[in-house]
């Protein structure tokens, strides 16, 4: 942990805090930008990667700067403030009204909406066929399974099955590319699979399940998770 996580700042030397936090910025400090059209805050402090558009992005440091004291220290306020100024001596790139709408995910089952998706964007698939095989448990690969979720119009980009000691555990974990028409398509599984009653708390509270299969995006929080679901997300952390 740095130095600067460790103590907080007074009212008074937040401008000055602020300005050394934009002049980092200026001389190349941080990396604000993760493809072409999908940044993260360098202001924010912990390893969970949150994904914005550019806008969003300075939405968020603009927010957080002027937020209570009971949101964030006066040391992070200071930080996203220093962001927000040289964020807005950084062209915007545009987004469509077409790619906005597309990104809305559905509230149908009480989901925070307002929840960060973990990046890279990844979605996670639940109750995968499996059968006993010896003293291990095996199940279709991942090729397979992307096959088929490219021919509903999902287009992933890679799909991890996930294996324990005692084989496939009947969940994978699906990557989709970096950028917003990659989000647009994990929007769209978890959107579809809610609609059909297939999404997280389906597979949470459902007691015969079948050979119906689950899915839903993995939000941030995953990361801190200690099963293998998160366990894969840490160790694959870009």
């Amino acid at each position: 942990m740095s130095s600067e996580e460790e103590t907080d700042i007074s009212e008074s030397e937040m401008e000055e805090c602020a300005d050394k936090w934009y002049q980092k910025l200026k001389e190349g400090y941080g990396r604000e930008k993760i493809s072409a059209e999908v940044y993260q805050c360098p202001s924010c402090p912990g390893q969970k990667k949150q994904a914005y558009s550019f806008n969003d992005l300075v939405q968020h440091s603009s927010g957080v700067s002027k937020g209570g004291s009971q949101c964030s220290k006066l040391n992070d306020k200071a930080k996203h403030l220093g962001l927000t100024k040289y964020l807005k001596n950084k062209d915007s790139p545009p987004v469509s009204d077409e790619m906005e709408t597309e990104l809305q995910p559905t509230n149908d089952y009480g989901n925070d909406v307002d929840e960060k998706y973990a990046f890279p964007w990844m979605r996670i698939v639940a109750n995968l066929p499996v059968q006993l095989n010896g003293r291990r448990y095996v199940g279709k690969s991942g090729s397979w399974l992307r096959n088929d979720l490219t021919k509903k119009g999902f287009n992933p980009l890679r799909v991890h099955p996930l294996w324990n000691y005692t084989g496939h555990s009947g969940k994978a974990v699906v990557e989709f590319r970096n950028d917003w028409k990659g989000f647009a398509n994990a929007i769209k599984f978890h959107n579809s699979y809610e609609l059909q009653q297939q999404g997280k708390k389906d597979y949470l509270v459902s007691q015969y399940k079948g050979d119906t299969l689950y899915g839903w995006v993995a939000k941030a929080d995953y990361y801190n998770s200690s099963d293998i679901i998160g366990d894969y997300l840490r160790k694959n952390e870009i």
